[in-house]
């Protein structure tokens, strides 16, 4: 019968029978001289053998309350006991303990004594039968054979499980032999054997990172396991592999680093680390050849590739070929700047975004350019050596530069190519013409190739920012040119060379000279690298993929400033984020309407928590103006408008009614009009007293209009769009969501109605114009659907006589704008970007992307 347990109870279900043999084999075995055979009649001759026991399942070891050993003995023969101590392997203690004590001489009578009854008393085991816990025995050790404890049966359980491949059950009860004996030295083993049988299904899976972190583990456990350089080499040769036919250095100094982590002299680590220095040499040997035929943009790639397969090698570059490389990377420097989109993308933005504006700040440069800004923005000329007002400035005499600093790339001008593109932006015929700009310019004249004279009907209060415009022309090389052959811009800084779906490269106009020392070189070439989205962006800034991040969230920050890798640096302008409202779509020609969208926005609640993400708004601020609040065209009079979703309903109210007011008239004049044909008494009073209801039901079907609001697609705008769009709609309003990105032509003024954009307003003077009527050529007509004496003000900035007469204008229309919303200006968003520690000689204060970008150094 044999010897098995119940799941739910303490005791064994064993007959009475049974426990009286299990009592008499005890007291035989007690009763045996130590040394004697036993009688022909075996007592133990009833009991299970080892052989035939079964051993207990997983959920019998794992959910019993009291555990229990298996004593065996001489004839594996086995009786079913409580925990036998000490545990986890009694006769392997008390071995232990009777050397020590045997090793042991001399001390005292007594303590002589005392040793000689302890080794008396390990001659026997205390055991306590499983089915008669009331009673204590003592058998001879050397009656037995072994004691199976019970950590050891869940020990042969987990062997079990790891064979066939129950991972979780094995490490659930090794967990538990850990708990009951901490420090096992039989745990181990096991631990290894299943990390190694885990490691092998996920090679099964092709899950070779899980795979190795197993193994990783595994070396930190047990570095001394025999399986584990064989395993884990045996994968990262492969996975070594497939990455040098992908030609990612990336991943395999990745691997090869894993592998002499824990093995640096294991022969697959010794293979490749020489068959990537030997390619390393010979591209070093090749970037000299370049290097000496002139071929610099060439060199530097072969240098690049070279300290990767280097690097992937595990050390890095030094004495001759350290300044072989060094070299070549200075001669020709490659700035990688991680972006979303490209410019010339067909989408629907009827403006310029982002991307319009770093291409056109990289391959247009206008005749003066932002320097820095505080109050002010101050303007710098990279063609210009003099500009010297004449006649109480109704003069200027430009002096065009004849030599450009070493550094510079753009291109030098004549006078006589500037003035052919002032001709044609002062030609109402042409497609070029700038209204605003003829209406400054009286005349032109070219004294010289050096010298160019303009007058003035008026004398311009800034003129650097009324000149912020690049030369377009045919290039010297291609004249003389037949009639009819397309311009070019000529005041570029650097131009577009090739592209691909995923990433653009810009070289230098005019690139630097041969000859300099390596130090007095600067960027050569710019690579615009598209990336899906942030989280790619952040994760290739982080592996050295790319330079510079060009703007950071606000959240990211002050994570990036914690960084010495890093050097964060805020641009002098903050980022102004407005709500432009489309001056020809009658939708929005409400004042009230205007004024209920703007009242309906928790400006300082999406701060918070949408944008900055911080309850102390330490990069950003509510708004008041289009420009930003250090500006002098800020007035102190106007305060930011406040979130009121009680008026904001009202004003729909308000808006609304005025809306129905046409159709209720004409009800009313309808109404007289019958009468007075009906020859009866007509009190147009009394008649709207006594037809209040049906007055207004002649206005009900009279709703406001739907109105679409274009974004721009970046989600600093959008995640607050989305979130106003959300509340006005909840308000009453009827707004949809149009992102800016969408595929397809540039949207006319019939296609959208609000437009939520992001500007840096260099002069308020003259940037205002643009953005209130979404529109760079200043066409008066689109003045149309502003109130006349709005119209006036905008028209008289231009004949501002001073600059306190500037500021006083604009103070007047800041007033009005907040007034009755012709914009709504949301906050300004303090902006930052970031550079790694090896670019250098970036713009103190930059005031957009490539801000300086032909002086910036990127070391290697």
């Amino acid at each position: 019968m044999a010897i098995h347990l119940h799941t739910h109870h303490r005791l064994a279900l064993v007959s009475n029978s049974r426990l009286q043999l299990c009592l008499v084999v005890v007291i035989a075995l007690l009763c045996a001289p130590q040394g004697r055979a036993q009688d022909e009649e075996n007592p133990t001759a009833e009991l299970p053998k080892l052989a035939d026991m079964e051993l207990p399942t997983f959920e019998e070891l794992m959910t019993t309350e009291d555990p229990f050993d298996w004593l065996v003995l001489k004839d594996d023969s086995v009786l079913v006991t409580e925990p036998i101590f000490p545990r986890p392997d009694p006769l392997v203690a008390r071995m232990k303990e009777k050397q020590e004590l045997e090793a042991e001489t001399g001390g005292s009578t007594e303590q002589r004594q005392a040793r000689r009854d302890r080794l008396l008393e390990l001659r026997k085991i205390n055991v306590v039968l499983l089915e008669d816990s009331n009673s204590d025995y003592r058998i001879p050790l050397s009656q037995v054979a072994q004691i199976i404890s019970f950590p050891r049966l869940m020990l042969s359980r987990i062997d079990q499980l790891l064979e066939a491949g129950e991972i979780r059950k094995a490490y659930e009860m090794l967990m538990q032999v850990e708990i009951q004996a901490p420090g096992w030295e039989l745990s181990q083993p096991r631990f290894d054997a299943l990390l190694l049988r885990e490691a092998n299904m996920k090679l099964d899976d092709n899950d070779t990172i899980a795979a190795l972190a197993l193994l990783d583990e595994l070396a930190i456990r047990n570095i001394e396991n025999q399986q584990l350089p064989i395993m884990m080499s045996q994968i990262i040769d492969g996975q070594i592999e497939a990455a040098m036919a992908d030609e990612d250095m990336a991943k395999t100094k990745y691997f090869l680093s894993r592998l002499s982590r824990h093995f640096p002299q294991h022969p697959v680590v010794s293979k490749w680390e020489q068959q990537l220095q030997k390619t390393a040499r010979q591209l070093l040997q090749k970037t000299q050849q370049l290097t000496a035929a002139g071929q610099h943009a060439e060199a530097a790639m072969a240098a690049k590739d070279a300290a990767m397969f280097w690097s992937a090698s595990g050390t890095e570059l030094g004495g001759n070929d350290r300044v072989l490389y060094t070299q070549a990377m200075l001669r020709y420097q490659i700035l990688r700047v991680p972006v979303r989109r490209f410019c010339g993308e067909q989408l629907i933005s009827p403006v310029p975004l982002e991307a319009d504006f770093r291409h056109q700040e990289l391959t247009t440069v206008p005749l003066f350019e932002p320097s820095g800004a505080d109050e002010l923005t101050y303007f710098q000329s990279s063609y210009f050596d003099l500009w010297d007002p004449q006649d109480l400035g109704r003069e200027v005499v430009f002096s065009v530069r004849q030599t450009r600093p070493y550094w510079q790339s753009q291109p030098l001008l004549t006078a006589n190519q500037i003035a052919d593109t002032l001709a044609d932006l002062l030609d109402p015929l042409r497609p070029t013409f700038n209204p605003r700009l003829a209406s400054f310019v009286k005349e032109f004249s070219v004294h010289s190739p050096t010298e160019l004279q303009v007058s003035f009907h008026r004398v311009p209060l800034n003129l650097e920012a009324l000149f912020r415009f690049p030369i377009v022309g045919v290039p010297p090389e291609k004249q003389p040119a037949p009639p009819g052959t397309a311009s070019e811009v000529l005041s570029t800084r650097f131009t577009l060379a090739d592209e691909t779906p995923d990433r653009r490269r810009y070289l230098r106009s005019v690139p630097e000279e041969d000859g300099l020392i390596a130090q007095r070189y600067h960027v050569a070439e710019i690579q615009e690298i598209k990336y899906p989205d942030r989280h790619a962006v952040i994760q290739a800034f982080n592996r050295n993929e790319v330079d510079v991040i060009p703007h950071l969230r606000p959240w990211e920050v002050d994570v990036f400033k914690s960084q010495d890798q890093f050097f964060v640096q805020k641009y002098a302008i903050p980022q102004t984020h407005v709500l432009v409202f489309n001056p020809m779509s009658s939708a929005v020609s409400s004042p009230q309407l205007r004024r209920a969208l703007s009242f309906g926005i928790d400006r300082e609640g999406l701060l918070k928590i949408v944008l900055l993400r911080d309850e102390e708004m330490k990069y950003g601020r509510p708004i008041s103006a289009p420009w930003h609040t250090g500006s002098y065209a800020n007035s102190p009079l106007v305060k930011v408008t406040p979130y009121d979703h009680y008026l904001s309903y009202l004003l729909r109210l308000a808006a609304l009614e005025q809306l129905r007011i046409p159709d209720k008239q004409k009800f009313v004049a309808d109404a007289k009009a019958a009468a007075l044909a009906a020859k009866e008494d007509w009190d147009e009073e009394v008649f709207r007293q006594d037809h209040a209801a049906e007055i207004n039901a002649a206005g009900e079907h009279v709703q406001l209009p739907k109105l679409r609001m274009l974004c721009d697609p970046d989600e600093m705008a959008m995640l607050p769009a989305e979130q106003m769009v959300k509340r006005w709609n909840a308000l009453g309003f009827d707004v949809e969501l149009i992102s800016a990105d969408r595929q397809g032509e540039p949207l006319g003024d019939e296609g959208w109605d609000i437009m939520y954009r992001r500007i840096r307003m260099e002069e308020p003077l003259l940037d205002l114009w643009p953005v209130l009527l979404t529109d760079d050529k200043f066409q008066v007509e689109r003045l149309a659907g502003f109130p006349d004496w709005l119209r006036q003000e905008l028209i008289n900035l231009d004949y501002a006589t001073s600059f306190i007469d500037a500021q006083q204008r604009l103070h007047t229309i800041h007033r009005h704008i907040a007034a009755q919303a012709f914009l709504i200006p949301l906050w300004e968003i303090d902006d930052f970007m970031v550079f790694r520690n090896n670019v250098k000689n970036f713009q103190g204060r930059p005031l957009s992307t490539y801000h300086g970008a032909e002086r910036w150094v990127v070391t290697p």
